[in-house]
């Protein structure tokens, strides 16, 4: 009878709260406009990845056949005029375009030189785009989180204020059960909100996806953002609660939203460039070019390192104090494959070293992820959506090793087949058909996640610690 009634009190209370937020014009027309949002930023992100992808799809093929159909030249000539490569789209970016309109999407690949992507949308952009492209994952992250403090900060204040607080607790409702009402109610007001965008969201994925990848993450994308907006939730819920007035509670909220969404974002961008220096790409091809002149240290210089890895070719190749009789190609070609391999170890190294300076900083960003949900749905969005750092660098990493195997292909091209002609060879359409194909194998979904634990860990420590912060307001709260 007793759990009866509970469970009977609890449906009241749930009713009440929808009855009070359906009530409320306000929250209507803040409700109504993050909706539209949403519907628009999913629409506007929709027909930009069909438009880019569709773009990227046309280049590639565009690139691929040039290539093939180029005149007749010096493979190694050929080597020198290259070839594009261009990133795929993922799925999705109409969800999280993360940093991909700051990045380039396309590079050209060609011998003695790891060129940096070219393409990058938002050096065609008006200033203030440079504030970031609507999208849907900008409205999960900035305004519904708002909305959620704005949604909860009177939940218990109100009550208190016209006296309802008073007679609920006079009929014996427990304040757990307020509790678990209030927060059932604006569970279901926040569901009936976002099930348009989701379901939408889904059906796109369902019609463009030819396997469940792409489901798979937008499922545990789903998951990380209901943690983080849960949490909002609760700490408004907490707040009214220990809140002596509406008024206060809202102050309250407004703050921790301004702080969370919009200065801590950049106080730990500051930080980052600060405690972690990363040289800029000007500066850092200016490096590449002057250690390419002068050489690895501890190696003596270019010439001896080159020198170097070319004997080692010839004795690997049994020509080893007899480069006198060789063809002229044979020789050349190996010299090529020894300066290549030498300007592979110098990138080697200096990306490397680059690498380790942008994951110091990355971690940095990482650690400040503890203090405020946004900045962890702000990463670990833009890892499942496939479109952060570390994707464009996985990215570019794949296409290094492309040029690389395409390079050597024309360098060996050469050696073999030019003879006593040298660098007089010319070759045709049956050398560039033999050149490999760049097929490029997005990261796995455990890959995107490995490098999100501080984010995911400060993703479930604010939702378990603003829910116990929730409850213990809640057990606490008095009627005057």
């Amino acid at each position: 009878m007793s759990n009866s009634r509970s469970g009977n009190m609890l449906r009241q209370l749930v009713r009440k709260e929808l009855r009070e937020v359906l009530r409320d014009g306000r929250l209507w027309v803040a409700a109504g406009a993050i909706a539209g949002l949403l519907c628009v930023a999913l629409i506007f992100g929709l027909r930009q990845q069909t438009s880019v992808a569709r773009e990227h799809a046309v280049a590639q093929a565009s690139a691929e056949q040039q290539f093939l159909t180029q005149d007749e030249k010096n493979p190694h000539e050929a080597a020198h005029y290259g070839t594009y490569v261009f990133k795929p789209v993922g799925l999705l970016s109409f969800i999280d375009p993360g940093v991909e309109p700051l990045v380039g999407s396309s590079i050209r690949l060609v011998a003695h030189a790891r060129n940096a992507p070219e393409g990058a949308r938002a050096a065609e952009s008006s200033s203030l785009s440079r504030l970031g492209p609507l999208s849907v994952a900008a409205v999960l992250q900035l305004l519904l989180p708002l909305l959620l403090l704005v949604l909860g900060f009177s939940t218990w204040t109100a009550e208190r204020e016209r006296g309802t607080l008073r007679l609920l607790l006079s009929l014996g409702t427990k304040p757990g059960t307020l509790f678990v009402g209030k927060l059932l109610g604006l569970f279901v007001s926040v569901a009936c909100l976002l099930l348009p965008a989701l379901l939408g969201g889904g059906l796109v994925l369902s019609a463009l996806s030819e396997g469940p990848t792409a489901l798979d993450r937008l499922a545990v994308l789903g998951g990380l953002y209901a943690l983080g907006l849960a949490s909002f939730l609760f700490l408004a819920l907490g707040i009214s609660a220990v809140a002596k007035s509406s008024r206060s509670a809202l102050v309250t909220a407004l703050a921790l939203w301004v702080g969370m969404a919009l200065v801590l974002p950049r106080v730990a961008q500051s930080v980052a460039e600060l405690t972690a220096p990363v040289l800029d790409r000007e500066a850092f091809d200016r490096e590449v070019a002057s250690t390419m002149a002068a050489g690895l240290p501890g190696q003596g210089g270019r010439e001896a390192r080159v020198t170097a890895i070319t004997e080692a070719l010839l004795e690997r190749e049994g020509f080893a104090g007899a480069e006198t009789l060789m063809d002229p190609s044979l020789l050349a070609g190996l010299e090529l494959q020894a300066e290549a391999q030498y300007e592979n170890e110098v990138l080697d190294q200096l990306h490397a070293k680059r690498a380790q300076q942008l994951e110091r900083r990355e971690q940095t960003l990482r650690w400040f992820s503890l203090a405020a949900p946004p900045l962890a749905l702000q990463s670990s969005s833009a890892a499942l959506a496939g479109t952060d750092h570390a994707h464009h660098r996985h990215f570019a990493d794949a296409a290094e090793q492309h040029r690389r195997a395409l390079i050597e292909m024309l360098n060996r091209a050469f050696a073999e087949s030019g003879g006593a002609d040298g660098w007089s060879y010319r070759a045709g359409s049956e050398t560039w058909a033999k050149a490999p194909a760049f097929v490029y194998q997005p990261p796995t979904l455990s890959w995107s996640l490995a490098s999100q634990r501080v984010q995911l860990l400060s993703l479930g420590l604010w939702f378990v610690g603003s829910l116990a912060f929730a409850a213990w307001a809640s057990a606490r709260v008095r009627a005057v």
